[in-house]
């Protein structure tokens, strides 16, 4: 069930009105069933999945927290650990791995007879997969005691506002929310209301119109020149941010109207001055993730220099296989662990900060370019056609590629105008900003959506 659909629409409604008035005293069970429902609108043998590798990180929980010997309970941590990598290995990476196999093969004129099996990634697995391993984790860490209601677990986990494409949220503080009283706040209410607006914004309007243009250069690379190809660098940098943070706005806002907090998971990445600032801001509960569950234990920044430096470009691959089986993936892993690496050995007074932020925001943008190219090849065939296609057409290939969309660029202005003003929280008061930017957010909606044929949101692939 997507959040940009009319279905999702009537079925919040459904759950929003069943969860406040109808059935105060079984909110938990409306929770796990809704979350069941949302997540088995795609295919119900996923919920099998699901349910599967999370009774098991439930079950060796309450083991290695009633453990008394540390080698037992680090078993027990392996067995949930291996579980989830061998599911999510298994459905994300089989095809990936062994068709990569086989052209390896293929170098030494070796033709094996086996075939790659179709396999059907279950929407969300990355998400939920981290979610759990970081609840076991923490619980053989002792960070965090055990769950032992089944039905706060799974309503945990089975959280339908984050539970597709995040955020990625830490036992420590979701799960305590599932035990305490709700009431209804009208604080919650509004501020539920201002962030499902503005993510609808971000995605329909922003993002899936910037889809329209950015496919359009992609598919017709030769037939712009290299001016209109940074256009659309620059478009697709706008249009993934857009469409992620839309989905999180959507998600926080969902969760606050149902009287749930979930962590802000973009904080203006765009306006970072550097790398490392840059990845505290974007995708931030992912970057956490990967900071506190692979960079700390392989020895963090206590390592020395060079192994330091080993941490950071192997947490950096593994980052980019979580995006997706590709190796567009693995480079771009690659390039943004060795760029980071190359930032921290460089003096950072020779530049001002605007500079800084420049030269970042560059380096973000071409790489997300890995993201948006379907192989390696195509990567490749993009930065060759920006170094050679020149010309004198420039004008006339931009108006090409935006064809009848000029008036698209009201929008796109004032979201970066929304942004800015939010970055430097600045403008007009909070109660009269907030309303003020729902009525252009409404208007917006209505002139500029996409719903035909609308793109689904950029992380659902991963």
């Amino acid at each position: 069930m997507l959040f940009n659909s009319a279905i999702f629409l009537v079925f919040f409604l459904c759950v929003y009105v069943l969860y406040w008035f109808v059935f105060k005293k079984y909110r938990l069970w409306i929770l796990l069933l809704s979350g069941c429902v949302f997540y088995g609108w795609w295919d119900w043998r996923f919920l099998l999945l699901l349910f599967f590798t999370s009774g098991i990180d439930f079950l060796t929980a309450k083991k290695i927290h009633h453990e008394e010997r540390p080698h037992v309970a680090r078993r027990w941590l392996i067995v949930s650990v291996t579980v989830n990598l061998i599911t999510l290995g298994f459905f994300k990476y089989y095809n990936f791995f062994a068709a990569s196999f086989v052209k390896l093969l293929g170098l030494f004129h070796l033709h094996p007879s086996f075939t790659t099996v179709h396999v059907i990634l279950p929407v969300g697995i990355s998400f939920y997969t981290f979610q759990s391993i970081a609840y076991v984790t923490d619980v053989y860490r002792r960070r965090i005691t055990p769950e032992h209601s089944a039905l706060h677990y799974f309503a945990f986990i089975c959280f339908f506002p984050q539970m597709v494409a995040g955020p990625i949220e830490r036992a420590k503080k979701l799960l305590p929310q599932f035990h305490q009283p709700k009431m209804f706040s009208r604080r919650y209410f509004e501020s539920g209301i201002n962030l499902v607006l503005y993510g609808f914004f971000q995605k329909i309007v922003i993002a899936d119109n910037l889809a329209l243009i950015v496919d359009q250069i992609h598919g017709q690379l030769n037939n712009y020149t290299a001016s209109v190809l940074i256009l659309g660098i620059l478009a697709f940098a706008l249009q993934i941010y857009a469409d992620f943070c839309g989905y999180s706005n959507i998600a926080r806002g969902c969760a606050q109207l149902l009287g749930f907090k979930l962590v802000k998971n973009f904080y203006f990445p765009y306006f970072a001055c550097s790398l490392q600032q840059f990845w505290t801001r974007w995708h931030i509960s992912l970057s956490s993730w990967f900071r506190d569950y692979v960079y700390i234990p392989l020895g963090g920044n206590r390592a020395k220099p060079a192994r330091r430096s080993f941490n950071l470009l192997f947490t950096f691959l593994v980052s980019g296989l979580w995006h997706g089986a590709n190796f567009t993936f693995v480079l771009w892993g690659f390039f943004h662990g060795l760029a980071l690496i190359i930032e921290k050995s460089v003096s950072k007074r020779s530049f001002s900060k605007l500079l800084h932020g420049i030269i970042v925001f560059a380096i973000v943008s071409v790489l997300f370019t890995l993201f948006r190219s379907p192989n390696l090849h195509h990567f490749f065939e993009y930065l060759a056609a920006l170094l050679t296609n020149s010309g004198s057409q420039g004008i006339n290939s931009a108006i090409a590629a935006f064809e009848s969309r000029y008036l698209f660029l009201l929008p796109l202005f004032a979201f970066i105008v929304f942004e800015i003003l939010k970055y430097n929280k600045s403008g007009l008061g909070q109660y009269r900003y907030n309303y003020l930017t729902n009525a252009l957010v409404i208007l917006f909606i209505l002139l500029f959506a996409v719903f035909e044929n609308a793109p689904q949101f950029i992380y659902f692939q991963f």
